[in-house]
């Protein structure tokens, strides 16, 4: 059978629970464009056209479905005054936090995604891609942080907790502000292209927060940013990390249709979450990063893959194949290659 879809129309009908000639992949591949692009780490970090150039490059090399323009967690939280360490051949990385005091979450001020931090980067990419014919029809969807996940960037997470126990308010008038500069980010990547957003989740996990702080400090706000966007096709897909993700909870936000996760490493299995929320959430899952990605055969590329599609795919809808989080810059474009085939293979209704 041929595939008879774009990318874009792939990906948008598993979102929406619809018929697709096969399953998508996305690749999560954020820094390895840099690579891709021979493009170097601050240059693919601190321009737009370098990180079009890598995520393109990235494309043509391994044919996935959809791309996740960025380079790193601080393009928003440097334009507060986090301090990035750029190492060659690794993703840039946090090395001093903005704020350093709970007082210092009220000086806070919203930014403008046109020029403060490295909003601009991925907006510029987007743009550019958007332009190139080879990104006409390939699904974007680049990451954006929620506001506490964002907190966590400006301060160190283990104060961030302290905060949340100790330093309420303060906090809250700090998410407030990640909030409306997070709006503000995401209407310029959808301006730029994008169709939809990576909307991190990540401390939606009952090993760091209880779900009663999740409500109060995260719920409360990532709700508001979603209902907030002009985009409200409800396309979007949420990223959490952890042993312990808060699935029910974030099946019900608002404008969100699918949601990423490391089944391989959570106690949250596909079966599971298929069986549980598989009609209400696309399940964006199914490949483990740390290992079969990195060190497996090709045959145990192939293998997850079969497997991902045989507990998510039993209906014929709701599922794209993905690691559950950024895959190691360092990742064989050949194993990619193979996660492709294998959707190709077995990707299909019977």
């Amino acid at each position: 059978m041929k595939n008879n879809m774009s990318s874009i129309e792939r990906c948008h009908a598993a979102l929406r629970h619809q018929p697709v000639d096969r399953v998508p992949v996305s690749a999560m591949a954020w820094f390895i464009g840099a690579r891709a692009g021979e493009v170097g780490t601050k240059a693919y970090a601190t321009d737009g056209a370098n990180m079009a150039k890598g995520q393109l490059a990235f494309l043509e090399k391994t044919g996935v479905d959809m791309l996740h323009p960025m380079s790193d967690v601080g393009q928003m939280a440097s334009g507060w005054g986090t301090v990035m360490r750029y190492t060659e051949g690794l993703a840039p990385m946090l090395d001093a936090f903005a704020v350093k005091e709970p007082e210092d979450w009220e000086k806070m001020r919203a930014l403008d995604p046109k020029k403060d931090g490295r909003m601009h980067v991925p907006v510029k990419a987007i743009s550019i891609m958007r332009k190139d014919p080879r990104g006409k029809n390939v699904s974007m969807f680049p990451y954006i942080p929620s506001p506490l996940t964002s907190c966590t960037h400006v301060r160190a997470m283990e104060e961030v907790l302290i905060d949340i126990l100790i330093n309420p308010e303060p906090l809250k008038k700090g998410l407030q502000t990640i909030a409306d500069t997070t709006i503000e980010y995401g209407n310029a990547l959808f301006d730029a292209g994008a169709d939809g957003l990576l909307y991190a989740t990540t401390r939606a996990s009952a090993e760091i927060v209880t779900i009663d702080q999740y409500k109060e400090f995260a719920m409360t706000y990532d709700r508001h940013v979603l209902s907030h966007l002009d985009n409200q096709d409800g396309l979007n897909i949420q990223h959490v990390c952890g042993l312990e993700p808060f699935f029910q909870l974030l099946s019900e936000y608002p404008n969100c249709a699918g949601i990423n996760w490391w089944d391989r490493g959570s106690r949250l299995k596909i079966k599971e979450a298929k069986q549980k929320w598989g009609k209400k959430v696309c399940l964006v899952c199914g490949m483990d990063q740390t290992t079969t990605l990195m060190i497996g055969s090709m045959d145990d590329i192939k293998n997850e893959v079969k497997d991902t599609i045989q507990q998510g795919f039993a209906d014929g809808t709701g599922l794209i194949i993905a690691p559950g989080c950024e895959i190691s810059p360092n990742t064989d474009f050949a194993k990619i290659r193979a996660m492709m085939e294998a959707a190709e293979q077995y990707g299909r209704k019977k």
